[in-house]
């Protein structure tokens, strides 16, 4: 698996072989992931999202009524609370599940190079990410949603170039706009490839979730569902990073000529020979 990452440009069915080879190769470590970081973000998750369905019901009946302005006051601390749990729901997406992808992402990594995997080592490292992941969130979020305002294509256009972001954080400690230049090198060339496989891994890890999303259907609606769903739907998302890690390992060795040997770059290891 390593030398063909390192010496051919993979194809879509090698990137998903590839990952689905590492996803039930290394299915007890991508739980162990689940259970420590997944698992908490999916309480949080439920717990935000009851609060917000509870706030869109409160607004619509302040609409529906028409006391909106009869009860200002009141309108406008529903309003608060609604807009405060929306953000606090963004900053969960942008700034606690990239902890989770970069701690597979390592996994994968590692898998790949035979190097020996220790959760407590990976998922400490991903955690000490967390304020990379935030500096580099940040204008990533806020140049793509004003770029979308704008227009919707240049949006799509920065989402699609910077999808390897977290990748760049996690395996090569780049953070900022470091982290969002390197991730637009490694699409350089190939935007419309990597628009293919998002789009497939996309449509694998939906269909997935609609799947899994029977649950919800099968069992009695409650918060405890909510968080079975949503825990469901990130062990399918660790295939997705799996494949995106393979992707990501492939491109650097291709497009910048860094060929992994046990985690490190052959430039690296030359660099430190010399010294």
């Amino acid at each position: 698996m390593l030398e063909a990452i390192n010496n051919k440009n993979l194809k879509l069915m090698d990137i998903l072989s590839m990952a689905m080879k590492l996803f039930i190769g290394n299915f007890p470590m991508v739980m162990v992931v689940v259970a420590f970081l997944f698992f908490p973000i999916s309480i949080l998750n439920a717990m935000i999202m009851e609060r917000l369905n509870i706030g869109v019901q409160l607004l619509d009946s302040f609409n529906t009524s028409g006391a909106i302005l009869d009860n200002m006051p009141a309108f406008q601390e529903v309003a608060l609370n609604f807009f405060r749990n929306y953000f606090l729901l963004i900053a969960m997406y942008l700034f606690l599940e990239p902890i989770g992808v970069i701690s597979v992402a390592k996994i994968a990594k590692k898998s790949v190079c035979g190097e020996t995997i220790r959760m407590s080592e990976i998922i400490g490292e991903a955690m000490n990410c967390l304020w990379s992941v935030i500096i580099t969130s940040v204008p990533f979020f806020i140049l793509v949603f004003v770029a979308s305002m704008l227009f919707i294509v240049p949006g799509v256009y920065l989402g699609i170039i910077w999808t390897f972001y977290v990748y760049a954080i996690g395996l090569r400690q780049k953070r900022g706009w470091k982290a969002l230049e390197y991730s637009a090198k490694l699409t350089k060339g190939k935007f419309w490839q990597t628009v293919l496989v998002i789009l497939t891994i996309s449509l694998i890890t939906f269909g997935w979730d609609w799947i899994f999303g029977t649950v919800k259907i099968i069992l009695p609606r409650h918060i405890g569902t909510d968080i079975l769903s949503y825990t469901l739907s990130y062990i399918v998302a660790c295939f997705s990073s799996m494949a995106m890690t393979v992707l990501f390992m492939n491109r650097e060795a291709v497009l910048l000529g860094e060929k992994q040997v046990k985690g490190y770059s052959v430039e690296s290891t030359i660099d430190e020979e010399k010294k």
